[in-house]
């Protein structure tokens, strides 16, 4: 991925992330996330919730469907100033279990790099469970002033 494109998706807060049931309908989601290993990661973290993680919309579309998109996006009034990426990928759930120490070790690392980025989760807990996005494509877009 693009160093520039690393860069802004490294730095943004918030991105969307957008899954489908097996039946096609679409579903987005506003999500904090960070970037490891050119791997997307989004928690599903203890915030109150009205459903159990694994009755998510969102955890169901992806064991339905793994195909998903998501955009990190930037506005200003200034127009100039606009960007968005979108990544094409592939999700999947991860959670740590007993026979699996190489995972485990690999979600230590991701859950301290949330805590670095996001200072809320000294106040509750990252969980333990995270959506892996695999990027399979990018596509970037930043407002150009066409002459």
């Amino acid at each position: 991925m693009d160093k520039k494109i690393l860069k802004l998706i490294t730095n943004a807060r918030i991105g969307h992330l957008t899954t489908a049931s097996s039946n096609l309908q679409s579903y987005v989601t506003p999500v904090v996330f960070i970037l490891y290993q050119n791997n997307i990661y989004v928690p599903l973290d203890d915030k109150p919730k009205t459903v159990s993680v694994k009755e998510l919309r969102r955890v169901k579309n992806i064991e339905e469907n793994p195909k998903v998109s998501f955009l990190v996006d930037h506005y200003e009034e200034d127009w100039r100033n606009l960007w968005f990426v979108m990544i094409i990928g592939y999700a999947m759930l991860v959670k740590p279990n007993r026979r699996t120490q190489g995972l485990r070790k690999e979600i230590s690392k991701i859950h301290t790099k949330f805590l670095k980025k996001y200072s809320q989760y000294n106040k509750i807990s990252v969980g333990n469970f995270y959506i892996r996005i695999k990027i399979d494509k990018t596509t970037y877009w930043k407002y150009t002033q066409v002459k």
